[in-house]
């Protein structure tokens, strides 16, 4: 009898051990370190206008903050998602943590189907939307080279 109880218990705790593996891997799996492999030169800022409303409610127009970012290979216009204009009770009006992002700024990011991720002074990632994104056109250009005669 005292042989049944064992085989009992080693059998409920070996079940309870997989499904304890079996939640824990997978998160420890995707729990990978967020990396921002991307390094850009914020070149411009600019605003971008959202309209909502419309039918019985009033149109309220919106301003966000837009930066253009230029990396050697691709030129980003990256959407802040707070508003520009109205109370900034709960959030602020640009983004960038405590330290606003401005022109001539070197920023890190990663892009993940149309937002992307900025890395802040705080070191916490930043979601923004990908407005557009287009070729540098001086990245891609041919380099001249020298002759001499």
């Amino acid at each position: 009898m005292n042989n049944r109880v064992q085989t009992v218990a080693f059998g409920r705790l070996g079940v309870g051990l997989i499904i304890l593996c079996s939640i824990a891997l997978p998160t420890i799996v995707l729990a990978r370190d967020k990396q921002y492999p991307i390094e850009g030169i914020v070149t411009a800022l600019g605003t971008n206008q959202e309209i909502a409303g419309g039918g019985d409610t009033p149109v309220i127009t919106h301003l966000h903050r837009t930066y253009t970012v230029k990396t050697p290979i691709h030129l980003f216009v990256l959407e802040c998602p707070y508003w520009m204009d109205g109370l900034h009770i709960h959030s602020p009006k640009e983004c960038g943590g405590k330290k606003k992002i401005e022109i001539g700024n070197a920023i890190r990011f990663r892009v993940e189907k149309d937002h992307a991720y900025v890395m802040t002074d705080e070191g916490k990632g930043q979601k923004l939307r990908v407005v557009s994104e287009g070729t540098n056109q001086e990245g891609n250009a041919v380099p001249a080279t020298s002759q001499q005669p």
